[in-house]
């Protein structure tokens, strides 16, 4: 994985600390390695494979506290950190619902995805033609597709329940598309349209949005509107604006909280509802 110079910076800075046996240097580096997402599970799995073998067994002691952590508490930093990025971010989010999860496993899928559009990639091609093979080659080779007979179900919000049964919400939906369009280099952006999360490209001289909902269907902002006045939806234009990370993450949380309470299992809706609660009190301390 390529690493942008900053992070690059950063996660080189910490081999040197990986045999420190203070148990808080320890905890820094560790800290650090999850501020800096996949980027930093990426960095462990190279140092594993590398020559230095008091470095690879470092590496190894630390994925290992990594995966034994409780899942909760990492997302939990994850939100401390205001480092919000989106694979990592869901990743740690759906491992709270399964702590066994194989993150490299998914990722390696995902990465299937993305060979499988850019070897019908062909060039030149426009932001909207390559949206249109990746639309192909997710909802119609893959089969994803939105869930209409469980909607509620909150098994819909995670990435292995996504693979599971190809099946999701608009929002997990949008975030797998971004997550594969990352891969291919297609800066697409989150959208919170209010009742129907979608994708943005606004790389052309008219914007338009994604429905993944509707397996990928090309909306324009005229579009949006109707659908906002037919629903009997407010029409605020920053809703057709990006939609930052940590506002996308806390969404899906939001989303979880209500579905557990309709399920009675108040348990998981006080848990989902407690990280709504810290993602919005450090979006407070931000707009200060």
């Amino acid at each position: 994985m390529k690493f942008s110079d900053e992070a690059g910076i950063r996660l080189k800075s910490l081999e040197g600390l990986m045999d420190d046996p203070s148990p808080a240097v320890r905890q820094a580096v560790i800290d650090e390695l999850i501020k800096q997402g996949s980027a930093g599970r990426h960095f462990l799995n190279d140092l594993c494979k590398g020559s230095d073998l008091d470095l690879r067994r470092h590496a190894l002691a630390i994925l290992d506290t990594l995966e034994k952590d409780a899942p909760e508490k990492m997302f939990s930093r994850f939100i401390e950190s205001q480092n919000y990025e989106l694979e990592s971010g869901y990743f740690l989010l759906s491992r709270v619902e399964n702590p066994e999860l194989k993150v490299t496993d998914l990722m390696k899928r995902m990465d299937d995805i993305a060979l499988r559009c850019q070897a019908l990639f062909t060039a030149p091609l426009s932001p909207r033609d390559r949206c249109r093979i990746l639309n192909r080659v997710l909802f119609h080779e893959y089969g994803f597709t939105g869930n209409r007979s469980d909607f509620n179900n909150p098994s819909n919000t995670f990435i292995h329940t996504l693979f599971e049964t190809r099946k999701g919400l608009p929002i997990s939906l949008s975030i797998l598309y971004l997550m594969i369009a990352d891969r291919l280099e297609l800066d697409l952006v989150p959208v919170g349209v209010p009742g129907r999360f979608m994708v943005g490209c606004f790389l052309e001289t008219d914007p338009f949005f994604i429905d993944v909902y509707e397996n990928g269907v090309f909306r324009t902002l005229d579009d949006l509107l109707f659908f906002l006045d037919a629903n009997q939806l407010d029409a605020d234009l920053g809703h057709f604006g990006p939609c930052p990370i940590g506002e996308v993450l806390c969404r899906c949380c939001r989303n979880l909280s209500k579905q557990y309470m309709l399920l009675f299992n108040d348990e998981k809706a006080e848990l989902y509802q407690s990280f709504v609660e810290e993602f919005e009190t450090h979006f407070e301390k931000r707009s200060l």
